[in-house]
């Protein structure tokens, strides 16, 4: 209970920022989505405990090349990338590096592994979340649509009520060797309620969105939970507690973006895919 007064306060910090980045100015989105990527790189190094300056330098300027490609999207609204074959390399390339942390972690023991897995594990979730709202104006006042605050909204419902739910009824462990808190009754119930979540923003708040939500919220309430296992794989691979001390009572921000960085790849590659189909 000591730690519930700044847990409270950090998490209403973190939620403000949130809210202001994926609301307003296209730069302001930009400006977060960036941050939040330094900030995650800066715990991804500690952990893997990256000490080869060359492969440090190469990861973060892997990373900022990275975001600087995806940027043009959503400042110039350019969507011709999304038909280009090319824009699979993202999630796929996404997957094979969580495949690596979860079932091949010595390649993680290596400087260039580690550099290079910084970067397609860190950099393309972040990058690739800025192709996802568009810009519009209101009241003369260029804004992006807030689908990215959807996506945080439902992984919150994930979550929470996976704790929840968990919490008074968890009996079966989920990942014990990984994660000895989760439970299959957790995992149950933060789906079930993520789903319904997603029901609702589609029928009664969002049916004119470019998203169907109830079946992002399908995508959220299974991906959310595998982000979770995979940054919990990797802090276990390297006997680290947390992933940094950035946010008081709730460890570091890559321990709070695990699921978004996650879903976000298989959102954006729901959104290929509706798009080539």
């Amino acid at each position: 209970m000591k730690n519930l007064g700044p847990r409270i306060i950090s998490g209403i910090i973190f939620i403000g920022l949130i809210f202001l980045g994926t609301t307003g100015h296209p730069y302001l989105f930009l400006g977060l989505m960036a941050l939040l990527m330094v900030l995650c790189l800066i715990e991804f190094v500690s952990i893997t405990e990256l000490k080869d300056k060359l492969y440090t330098l190469l990861a973060f300027a892997g990373s900022a090349g990275v975001m600087y490609y995806f940027s043009f999207y959503l400042l110039e609204q350019n969507s011709a990338f999304v038909m280009q074959s090319l824009s699979f390399a993202g999630p796929v390339l996404f997957l094979l590096a969580c495949f690596t942390i979860l079932f091949s972690p010595t390649e993680l023991y290596i400087e260039f592994g580690k550099a290079t897995i910084a970067v397609i594990y860190i950099a393309v979730p972040f990058s690739l979340a800025l192709t996802i709202p568009v810009t519009h104006y209101v009241l003369g006042k260029e804004v992006i649509t807030y689908e990215i605050l959807w996506v945080f909204l439902l992984i919150w419902i994930s979550d929470i009520m996976a704790y929840v739910v968990g919490s008074y009824l968890g009996k079966h462990k989920l990942a014990p060797k990984i994660s000895e808190k989760k439970s299959w009754e957790g995992a149950i119930g933060g789906f079930v309620f993520t789903v319904l979540t997603g029901y609702l923003l589609e029928y009664f708040f969002l049916p004119e969105s470019k998203l169907n939500w109830l079946i992002v919220g399908i995508i959220v309430a299974i991906a959310a939970p595998i982000g979770d296992l995979v940054e919990s794989k990797l802090k276990r691979t390297f006997n680290a507690k947390d992933s940094g001390k950035w946010m008081p009572g709730h460890g570091g921000f890559l321990d709070r973006l695990d699921s978004f960085i996650f879903v976000i790849p298989m959102v954006y590659l729901y959104l290929l895919l509706t798009e080539v189909l």
